[in-house]
């Protein structure tokens, strides 16, 4: 027999507290002597129920990360959580019956992946060790962005959000500017009316940055890295205009009275985006190869000089470099969606669209050694992640990455 298999279905009977042979009992004791820290993670998974929580978080965020899909299946079927669209989640937070829980997901874990491969995800476990290995990491991996943005006001003034205190920043006409928890920004009327001449904001994300925002008009904006919004501090007129570099997700507020307008600055071409009242998202990355909006729901005209086309839910238009245009019907949304949602979804994405999305997200550059054969990706992994996490999850036998400061070489 396996030994690896024998020992996964031992250390699962020692777990349950049921009955061991005197052979097994042996084997286990074998086991347990013949590796460093071994016999304290088996006692730790058994009796610390906050220690098995984080390391059901580290399994569940390693690059292994596709077994989740099985597993969370599992755990449906057996009652442990109920199904849920996004990524599976241990239900750290519910104190009743919580470690009953947390033992039948470690269980149907192990019985998916193993539990060697626990050991060799916990293989630190002795303290001196854990500190090194996370200087380390530190010190060799690029971590993941986070909400990171410049405001730059009508008079030039700058400010620095990522070291701002929450509350208001600044007044601009009659307009407060108020940053509020967790990377967003809003803008509030002010009490006593003034007559005002039209100013503008600029909310600028760095690479590895990203921020949200409330304009005026009560319209939601996530702005994506290295992306720009240019926008009045107050909406007057017939419309409401907006200027964007890069990439952002729009939520717009119904006002058919004034419809709501996006400039897209791509290089040197300019394209709109005319709305009444919807969901879309734009991305407009100078070094992508073609710009693209797509409508979530409601609708939008994209218009690019004499051309021009209305959009329905689940499409996209497509600029490419060379002013053509045309429509994808049926878009995957939610691949195209997911970087609000706190995700990189790859759904068939080429190695080179994946590797743009990474250094934009953790400010690495990019360089390609050797004849790498062509690769497309599946799959879900979250942006929280640090960057050695998210390779080893693409890696595979036709590509390798070599990762040394803020630069990242693939490799065959």
């Amino acid at each position: 027999m396996d030994q690896t298999q024998d020992i996964d279905r031992i250390l699962l009977k020692y777990i349950r507290e049921e009955g061991l042979s005197t052979e097994e009992t042996i084997f286990l004791q074998q086991w347990l002597r013949a590796g460093e820290g071994r016999e304290e993670m088996i006692e730790n998974i058994k009796n610390e129920t906050d220690w098995m929580q984080e390391g059901l978080k580290k399994m569940q965020q390693a690059p292994q990360s596709r077994i989740w899909d099985t597993v969370s299946a599992r755990l449906e079927e057996e009652g442990h959580w109920k199904a849920v669209t996004a990524a599976p989640l241990v239900p750290f937070s519910r104190p009743a019956k919580r470690w009953g829980r947390l033992l039948a997901a470690a269980t149907v874990l192990f019985a998916a992946v193993g539990i060697t491969f626990w050991v060799l995800q916990n293989r630190s476990v002795a303290p001196v060790g854990r500190s090194v290995q996370s200087q380390l990491a530190k010190v060799s991996d690029a971590q993941p962005g986070t909400n990171r943005a410049v405001l730059t006001l009508a008079n030039g003034q700058q400010i620095n959000l990522d070291n701002s205190a929450n509350g208001v920043l600044a007044s601009q006409g009659n307009m407060n500017i108020t940053k509020l928890a967790d990377g967003q920004l809003a803008y509030n009327k002010s009490s006593e009316e003034k007559l005002v001449a039209p100013a503008f904001n600029v909310l600028s994300t760095p690479r590895a940055g990203q921020f949200s925002l409330t304009l005026p008009d009560g319209s939601h904006v996530w702005l994506n890295n290295a992306s720009s919004l240019r926008y009045p501090v107050s909406f007057t007129g017939n419309s409401r205009e907006v200027e964007l570099a890069g990439e952002a997700y729009f939520e717009i507020a119904k006002d058919a009275s004034h419809p709501f307008r996006v400039a897209i600055h791509r290089g040197t071409n300019i394209s709109t985006v005319e709305v009444l009242g919807t969901s879309f998202n734009v991305m407009a990355y100078d070094d992508e190869n073609a710009e693209r909006t797509t409508l979530v729901e409601g609708s939008v005209r994209f218009v690019h000089e004499s051309s021009s086309v209305l959009l329905k839910p689940d499409e996209q238009s497509v600029l490419d470099e060379k002013g053509g245009l045309k429509t994808l019907r049926q878009v995957n949304v939610a691949e195209i969606t997911a970087w609000k949602n706190g995700y990189f979804h790859f759904d068939h994405s080429s190695l080179e669209t994946t590797m743009r999305q990474l250094a934009r997200w953790y400010d690495v550059d990019v360089e390609y050694a050797g004849n790498v054969p062509p690769q497309e990706f599946m799959g879900k992994i979250q942006r929280n992640l640090s960057l050695s996490a998210v390779l080893k999850g693409l890696e595979n036998e036709q590509v390798h990455f070599d990762l040394e400061g803020r630069k990242l070489t693939v490799r065959p």
